[in-house]
C-alpha cells in the first residue's frame, strides 16, 4: 500500500459509504458524501493528526465521490490536493483544485465537492477562535464579521506558495518519530505561522484592513490606550482611567475608539478579556484551574454575563474549553 502523508497517523480504511461517512463527520461535520459511478468501489484512507487549534488530515476516497457540506460554523478548512484533482463550489465561486490550487471555505459558506478517484488531498482545519483572535491583533481591533476568504489559492507561487511550505513543513515534522511538534511550544509557533500566513496570503474581507488600506492609522492617544489594555488587561481600567493616561479627555478617547476601531473603549477591553480568559482556559489543567478563577482574574466578575458573551464570541461554553484542553492531552 502507497505511503501517504501522516501516515504514521492513520485513523481508519474503510470501504463501506456509511461507515466512511460517519467516521469524516466526527472529526469536521455532518455532510453528505455518495459515490459517482455505479461500479464504484470505494476504498477511503484517512490519516489525522489534531495539534491544539488546527487539525491535519489526510483523506483519499480511492473512487470518484461528491461531498456536501453544510455552513462549517465553527472553523474554516483548507483543502489542498496532494494527488489528482477536484472542483469545489462555494457559494458562487467554483474551483478546480489540483496539487497546485488550494480550497478555503469560510466558516458560513456551504461547499459541494467532486473529486477524482486518483485524488489524496490535505484537509487543514483551523479552529474559528484562533483564527478570529489573530485576525483581532493584525488588524489592532474587533472582528465584527466572519472572515470570507476568497475561495481559489493558488500554491505554485507568490505568498500562496510560502503558505503551502510552512503546511508542508508541519506535515514533514509530524511524520516523524522525533519531531519538535509533540511539545506544546513548538505547536504554538506552528499554528501561529500558519494561522497568520493564511491571513496574509490569502484575500479576504479584512484584507484591506491589515494592510493599513481601510482605516487611518491609530492615533497616538488611541495607541497608548491600547497599549495598555493589551498590556495589562487585567488590570481595573475606566474608560476615565485610559483617557488620563492617554492625555485626552475621556470624550475624546471615545470618539477615537467609535471612529478609528467601530467599539466603545469598554466593548473593546471585554473583548480583550474573554480573548485571555479563553487563551488560558485552552492551555489549563481542568485539575489545577476552575473557570471561575481565570474570569475573575480578569475581572468578569458576573458569571452569567461572562458565559454567555463567552459562549457568543467562541461558540462554546467556558468549561467546554478548559475540559477539551484535558481531552487533548488524553489524545496524544
Amino acid at each position: 500500500m502507497t505511503v501517504l502523508p501522516l501516515d504514521r497517523y492513520r485513523l481508519f480504511h474503510s470501504r463501506d459509504v456509511d461507515d466512511t461517512r460517519e467516521q469524516v463527520s466526527r472529526i469536521f461535520c455532518p455532510h453528505e458524501m455518495h459515490t459517482v459511478g455505479r461500479s464504484s468501489q470505494l476504498n477511503t484512507r484517512v490519516n489525522y493528526r489534531r495539534l491544539e487549534n488546527v487539525t491535519i488530515a489526510m483523506i483519499a476516497y480511492g473512487t470518484d465521490v461528491r461531498v456536501e457540506l453544510g455552513e462549517l460554523g465553527s472553523f474554516y478548512v483548507v483543502l489542498a490536493p496532494v494527488l489528482g484533482e477536484g472542483v469545489a463550489r462555494c457559494g458562487p465561486e467554483q474551483i478546480t483544485i489540483t496539487p497546485g490550487t488550494a480550497a478555503v471555505v469560510g466558516t458560513d459558506e456551504p461547499m459541494r465537492m467532486r473529486l477524482s478517484a486518483d485524488c489524496v488531498q490535505l484537509v487543514i482545519r483551523i479552529e474559528r477562535p484562533a483564527l478570529e483572535a489573530r485576525l483581532a491583533e493584525l488588524i489592532h481591533g474587533p472582528v465584527s464579521e466572519p472572515v470570507r476568504f476568497r475561495t481559489g489559492m493558488d500554491l505554485t507561487r507568490g505568498y500562496g506558495r510560502s503558505w503551502y511550505r510552512t503546511l508542508a513543513y508541519g506535515v514533514s515534522e509530524l511524520d516523524q518519530a522525533d519531531t519538535l511538534l509533540t511539545l506544546p511550544a513548538a505547536v504554538e509557533v506552528f499554528e501561529r505561522n500558519l494561522i497568520t500566513g493564511l491571513l496574509l496570503a490569502q484575500p479576504h474581507n479584512y484584507t484591506a484592513m491589515i494592510e493599513g488600506r481601510d482605516r487611518p492609522v491609530p492615533s497616538r492617544p488611541l495607541r497608548a490606550a491600547l497599549d495598555l489594555i493589551h498590556g495589562r488587561p487585567e488590570a481595573p481600567h475606566t474608560t476615565a482611567s485610559l483617557a488620563h493616561q492617554a492625555g485626552v479627555s475621556v470624550r475624546a478617547l471615545q470618539k477615537a475608539f467609535r471612529e478609528q476601531l467601530g467599539s466603545s473603549p469598554g466593548e473593546y477591553l471585554r473583548g480583550v478579556r474573554l480573548q485571555r480568559v479563553h487563551d488560558e482556559l485552552s492551555a489549563a489543567q481542568v485539575e489545577v484551574t476552575t473557570v471561575g478563577e481565570v474570569a475573575s482574574k480578569y475581572g468578569l466578575m458576573h458569571h452569567g454575563r461572562f458565559a454567555a458573551a463567552y459562549r457568543d464570541r467562541f461558540g462554546e461554553s467556558p468549561n467546554a474549553t478548559l475540559r477539551r484542553r484535558s481531552r487533548r492531552l488524553l489524545e496524544v
